[in-house]
């Protein structure tokens, strides 16, 4: 009882003090009378009252020492006058005043102990009570305090009295004097104590186990204005009523408790208890709602232990998401525990059927720390497997087969065991490890003998055995597939199998077969369609069927034109010049740009075809094939720069027809075709307006003595050369040679005479205008004959 009372003790020592007396009043000499007792308490009066108006210290001091003398020699002198109470409470002070403590108590216990009643006892219990309760001397305090209590006449100074002398004998552990002085506060309807005291008597009665009589006392101090005696109260009605077992009024008062504003500092074991008790009657519902009031601080033991109730009545009520999250929290609390164990093991089947990203690190760790004490725990080996099963599926063929291994499969349901040979063969296959592959496959045949996956790894083992040259023993399994499977995408893989391995030994027949086979297939895909015709064209290729072998490119490219318009353009490219279709040809060059600017047609056919259009005249279709085919030249003929410095002038691409007519220039040796190579390189310079070297190309080409049409070209061009340049009287000159000399044909002398017209006009001179109608009227005669 004295720890939990210690805590009222606290405060002010006495919220109302007793009114200290004042001296009384000197009264005024009266010269009749003689009155030597009045004379030494009036001078004493003085000094005192002297002391209590001092500014200074040491005259204050000196004041209190003589009004102390004359207090004591008062009362030796008249130890019975009437004021000889006041003397002694008076030098109690001045003796006080002026330190000297035991002399001033010895004054004060005078007054308390000789006298009964009046202010001065009162206030000299006032000073010896509160001297003693300040140093701790309960039982001579709680003396001092019934003393005060009797004589005052303040009800507030006995009020606190009478609190404060219970006070001590709660320090001093005295039964019978604590109940008598609790008795004594609640007998006054009018003290402030009374709660007070009546919570010093609920404990009383708790302290000594009577808990049935603390309980009602508890209650009503619920109900208390006084924030944190009703707090306390509420909480000590729910202990008293789980003491008595009464376990309505314990369910009513914990739940207070826990919403009682003033007791947040006990939330935590109030919601404990209160989830133990719901827990008891199997009222989960009850728990969950008072669990999820909040997470209140607890030590790690007993935060554990709500954990658990929690969690088992969330899996009651099948509340699977807040099961999970409290695993967690257990988990992290008790990893050793059995708890712990069965936490691990749930959240971890949880994570997985997730797909959560770190499952492969925690299940890991889960073996790690528990597979040494629990290897024999089905949970384990259930983890274990889902490990596995997840490296499997990520493609971490290493780890899922080291975990495979290390399975007891007595300790796995059985469902899962044709499973895990299974996957143990696709691991050992991803790793390339083939013999072990090809031994579990053996004894998966035989225990399996009748499983769906056993088709498929019988293909699996016929590549491993084709591989290793083992053919014959591949052939049974690859007979053995197609036989049993009614699967047309199976029957397709095992063609596209054949198919690979005819291709691979240059079976040519055998593998156009497979192919063919492949095409009347029921619902394969376009992509193995598309497939089997690209093959079927090469092989039409390859035995210069053209057609048949364009007809089947053209599908598959229609078919998939991403995946094959690139790798069937060269082909087809080669179908069409084989062919001699000159259109042909043009269309799957410019296709085959489209569909991959970077593909590479075959550069001779390419200008194979710029030469031939060329030839035909048809030099704006020809320059881009000529083009593209002379960008890195090599083994170039004359005739095809020819033909390029031709199309090159006719598309205005005058640098071109330059560069052509150079390297032609280079390579002629016969003079008419060196005079044909200076004539296409002057007429490229005159396009680059470049006159002086136009002329003198065609000087030089004239020079060579061309003969025919030819050396008349080269003359009327070095008059064009002239016009060009805007010197039509040089061109004039060169136009009446031709007119006159060289012209021979009719044709041949309306081209000069057309020149010649068109130069006068440019001249525009008197002389000029006097020859035009010479000319104009034989150029219309020459052209009315024609």
């Amino acid at each position: 009882m004295k720890s939990i009372l210690l805590a009222l003790s606290f405060g002010s020592f006495l919220s109302a003090q007793e009114a200290p007396p004042a001296p009384s009043e000197v009264e005024p000499a009266n010269p009749l009378e003689v009155k030597p007792s009045r004379d030494i308490f009036d001078l004493a009066t003085l000094y005192y009252n002297a002391a209590s108006d001092a500014q200074k210290p040491k005259e204050r001091i000196q004041n209190y020492r003589l009004a102390a003398g004359k207090f004591d020699r008062f009362l030796r002198a008249f130890p019975k006058d009437e004021k000889a109470i006041e003397a002694w409470y008076f030098l109690a002070l001045s003796y006080r005043q002026i330190e000297e403590v035991e002399a001033s108590r010895t004054c004060f216990e005078t007054v308390a102990t000789r006298w009964a009643t009046g202010k001065f006892v009162a206030g000299s219990a006032l000073h010896l009570a509160r001297d003693d309760y300040q140093q701790k001397k309960w039982k001579s305090a709680a003396k001092w305090f019934r003393v005060l209590a009797r004589t005052t006449d303040q009800p507030k100074v006995r009020h606190e009295s009478l609190y404060r002398r219970f006070l001590c004998f709660n320090e001093l552990n005295n039964q019978r004097e604590i109940r008598t002085s609790l008795d004594s506060i609640l007998a006054d309807p009018t003290s402030p104590h009374r709660e007070i005291a009546r919570l010093a008597l609920a404990r009383f009665h708790q302290n000594a186990k009577d808990f049935q009589k603390a309980f009602p006392l508890f209650v009503q101090l619920s109900s208390s204005k006084q924030p944190e005696t009703a707090a306390d109260a509420t909480l000590q009605a729910a202990l008293c009523a789980q003491a008595i077992k009464d376990q309505k009024q314990t369910l009513i008062w914990f739940s207070k408790a826990l919403d009682h504003p003033g007791l947040k500092d006990w939330q935590s074991q109030t919601q404990l208890t209160l989830m133990n008790l719901h827990y008891q009657t199997k009222n989960y519902q009850e728990v969950v709602r008072i669990f999820e009031k909040g997470n209140f601080k607890l030590e790690e033991q007993p935060h554990l232990q709500r954990l658990i109730i929690a969690t088992r009545s969330y899996e009651v009520l099948a509340r699977e998401k807040e099961v999970l999250r409290l695993y967690q929290e257990i988990l992290r609390l008790a990893p050793k525990s059995d708890t712990g164990f069965q936490a691990a093991y749930r959240l971890l089947v949880s994570d997985h059927s997730a797909k959560k990203r770190d499952f492969d690190r925690q299940a890991e760790n889960y073996l790690a720390r528990y597979q040494e004490k629990r290897a024999e725990d089905r949970r384990l080996h259930s983890i274990r497997l889902l490990l596995a099963e997840h490296y499997y599926g990520v493609k971490n063929h290493r780890r899922a087969l080291r975990h495979y291994h290390d399975l007891n499969l007595a300790l796995i349901d059985s469902t899962n065991r044709l499973g895990v040979h299974y996957h143990i063969i696709k691991c050992y296959l991803a790793l390339k490890q083939e013999e072990q592959a090809l031994v579990a496959i053996v004894a998966f045949q035989k225990n399996y003998p009748k499983s769906k996956q056993l088709t498929q790894l019988r293909l699996q083992r016929a590549e491993i055995l084709s591989k290793l040259d083992r053919k014959d023993e591949a052939l049974i399994d690859y007979q053995a597939v197609l036989a049993a499977s009614s699967d047309n995408k199976l029957k397709a893989i095992i063609l596209q199998r054949l198919s690979a391995i005819y291709q691979e030994n240059q079976e040519h027949e055998k593998f156009a077969a497979i192919q063919q086979k492949i095409l009347i297939l029921p619902g394969i895909s376009d992509q193995m369609k598309a497939t089997a015709h690209f093959w079927l064209g090469v092989e039409d290729f390859r035995l210069k069927n053209y057609p048949d072998a364009e007809k089947s490119l053209r599908i598959a490219r229609e078919m998939l034109p991403k995946d094959f318009a690139a790798k069937v353009g060269p082909l087809l490219i080669r179908c069409a010049y084989q062919t001699n279709k000159l259109d042909l040809l043009e269309q799957e060059i410019n296709t085959l740009q489209k569909a991959d600017p970077n593909a590479k047609a075959p550069q001779l056919i390419v200008q194979w075809l710029g030469a031939t259009l060329a030839k035909q005249g048809h030099h704006k279709r020809a320059w881009p094939f000529l083009s593209d085919s002379l960008k890195q030249p090599k083994d170039v003929t004359p005739l095809i720069w020819k033909l390029y410095a031709a199309s090159s002038l006719a598309t205005s691409h005058a640098n071109e027809a330059l560069r052509a007519a150079k390297a032609r220039l280079a390579l002629e040796t016969h003079p008419y075709r060196k005079a044909e190579a200076l004539f296409q390189k002057s007429q490229a310079h005159n396009a680059l307006k470049q006159f002086n070297e136009a002329r003198q190309a065609t000087d030089d080409a004239l020079s060579l003595h061309p003969k025919g049409e030819l050396n008349l070209s080269l003359r009327i061009f070095a008059g064009d050369i002239e016009m060009s340049a805007k010197r039509p009287q040089d061109a004039l000159r060169h136009y009446v040679v031709v007119e006159s000399l060289y012209a021979q044909t009719k044709v041949q002398k309306i081209a000069a005479t057309e020149k010649l017209v068109a130069a006068l006009k440019a001249i525009n001179s008197p002389k000029a205008q006097e020859q035009l109608p010479r000319y104009q009227n034989s150029l219309r005669l020459l052209q009315a004959a024609e």
